[in-house]
């Protein structure tokens, strides 16, 4: 089972089955989805060590304008890690859930 400590890149993973994208683009849709803010710095780092983990792959292009860009996509090993989460995620949702419903009645 998945332990529940970072939350980001879960959201990563989620973010690359929906779509491959380029480290900024995925910046912009954490943002937008995850509603957090993400220090690019971090993110890359992520993407080295989900890439390291072999959650992710990382393909080169060449930029007609500055360096090269790398766009990523999620594996097969990563999609599997999700579904962990995702699972971890609702044992954990049912255990908050009824936590705060007991308090509620109690107050």
């Amino acid at each position: 089972m998945a332990v529940l400590e970072n939350f980001f890149e879960p959201c990563v993973l989620y973010l690359l089955m929906k779509k491959t994208g380029y480290g900024y683009d995925i910046q912009k849709q954490i943002k937008k989805h995850c509603n957090c803010e993400v220090n690019i710095g971090n993110l890359y780092r992520s993407l080295s060590r989900m890439q390291h983990q072999g959650y992710i792959t990382r393909e080169g292009a060449k930029s007609e304008i500055g360096p090269k860009r790398y766009s990523y996509t999620i594996t097969d090993q990563g999609k599997a890690y999700l579904a962990e989460w995702i699972e971890a995620l609702k044992m954990q949702n049912k255990i908050i859930s009824l936590l705060i419903k007991n308090y509620q009645k109690n107050i």
